[in-house]
């Protein structure tokens, strides 16, 4: 974070804080660094100072970028973001969306995992400490896995390109920061979701970190790392999400986005009230109005989908508008599905499928498969040149347009000639320095320690 940013961050974060857990509620008066955690109240005020940059309606992340880019870059989807979206066509980027947002969670997540251990445990409920700190943690590691997709050569663990891991609040004294290594930025991820799946809180609102949450994202962030052992591992955690009672399936997968934020299977989305639904209906790059009527599907996607029953939420016209009704809401209630548990069975598919096991890929995209109204595949009808083409259709129909996951899908899998599978998808791509965003002019400008991705 630089310095400019830094001051804004200060003011914008005390604006939101409050003196109670609920997201909804505007602070009573304004907060300062020096005495922001005093007690358990303080604490979550902090806390929730953390969250508010996920409430942004336009176009920066955990908004309509967040779960339309992977598809724009991948060719899945047309539309207008402005000068962003030809950009993203083109693979020509000369902006670094996302990067400011990203940096004040951190900053405000930071200050909270630095200043309340300090605070006497009597001034805490039992395990509320832990608890607060752990989910000041899992929002550090959610910017921070932003900034490795999205900035990061997340695809190559011997890269130096990894993302600004910042541990502490920014100050005018620390601002200059070199990357970490890949290596490195996956090692500190992964202990922040180990932080938190010891120490979080059950599961208990689609708004709030918990421990089941971080489960789910370590298994992500295993597949994204992608050892051997990394995959094994992402299939046991996988399994352990599935498992867990508290979170389940819906039987169908129309029910998924008619409950919206009532899903079973929701684990993590955005706060959303109604002054942010009314704000929704009138800002020009709110997902209400991209997928009311400004993004549609192309006919790359519309080839993968096919005759699927999974077909006609991607694309509806409605009184000559086409819409994507699995995102679009009447009442501007749309929702980034950050991460839902039908997500685990996708990652078994990709982790069986890298580690050569066709048939245990193949059933768990049948599971997926049978709830859509879709027949079985045979595995012994695939032929292994089809194979891993077949995975990532699949994992396209199930989960296009949630959270970009396509695009990092395409980079992971590899073609038969060891390829990234996004070189054959997308001819238009010849580096893999396409592949990740700039960093800020501004960063690189006020940070000296830190170098510019490749290419730019």
């Amino acid at each position: 974070m630089f310095k400019n940013e830094f001051k804004y961050f200060i003011a914008i974060l005390f604006f939101f804080s409050i003196h109670s857990c609920d997201i909804e509620e505007i602070p009573p008066h304004d907060l300062v660094e020096t005495n922001v955690i005093t007690d358990q109240d303080t604490a979550e005020a902090a806390l929730i100072g953390a969250y508010q940059p996920l409430e942004i309606i336009n176009e920066a992340p955990f908004g309509s970028i967040y779960v339309s880019g992977g598809s724009h870059m991948v060719g899945f989807t047309t539309g207008s973001f402005g000068e962003f979206y030809d950009q993203l066509q083109e693979n020509r980027f000369t902006r670094s969306v996302g990067w400011k947002e990203c940096s004040m969670i951190i900053n405000g997540a930071n200050l909270v995992i630095t200043k309340t251990p300090s605070v006497s445990d009597a001034q805490f409920s039992h395990g509320r400490k832990n608890e607060i700190i752990a989910e000041a943690t899992f929002l550090r590691f959610f910017a921070q896995y932003y900034l490795l997709r999205h900035f990061g050569q997340f695809w190559d663990i011997s890269s130096e390109y990894g993302a600004l891991m910042r541990r502490e609040p920014a100050n005018i004294t620390n601002v200059d920061m070199k990357q970490s290594t890949v290596s490195e930025t996956y090692t500190l991820l992964l202990e922040d979701l180990d932080f938190v799946i010891a120490n979080g809180a059950d599961f208990s609102s689609v708004y709030r970190a918990s421990n089941l949450l971080a489960k789910a994202f370590k298994a992500e962030v295993l597949l994204m790392r992608g050892t051997n052992t990394d995959l094994q591992n992402a299939i046991i955690l996988a399994e352990d999400v599935l498992g867990n009672t508290s979170r389940t399936k819906e039987t169908s997968y129309e029910a998924i986005f008619n409950n919206g934020f009532e899903s079973s299977e929701l684990l993590f989305t955005r706060f959303m009230d109604e002054s942010l639904e009314s704000y929704a209906q009138r800002h020009v790059d709110s997902m209400f109005k991209m997928f009311g009527g400004v993004i549609s599907i192309t006919p790359m996607l519309n080839d993968i989908l096919d005759d699927d029953v999974r077909a006609p939420l991607y694309s509806e016209i409605i009184d000559e508008t086409t819409i994507v009704p699995k995102i679009f809401k009447e009442d501007a209630r749309c929702l980034p599905y950050y991460m839902r548990t039908s997500q685990m069975e996708l990652v078994k598919a990709e982790a069986y499928a890298r580690l050569g096991q066709k048939e245990n890929a193949i059933e768990a995209i049948n599971i997926l498969r049978l709830r859509a109204g879709e027949n079985e595949l045979i595995p012994n009808a695939i032929t292994d040149d089809a194979f891993i083409k077949i995975i990532f259709d699949e994992i396209c129909k199930e989960m296009a347009l949630e959270k970009g996951y396509e695009w990092y899908t395409a980079i992971r899998l590899k073609s038969a000639n060891g390829a990234p599978l996004i070189f054959e998808i997308k001819p238009e791509i010849s580096s893999v320095n396409q592949l990740i965003w700039p960093l800020p002019a501004d960063e690189t400008e006020f940070n000296i320690l830190i170098k510019q991705n490749p290419g730019y």
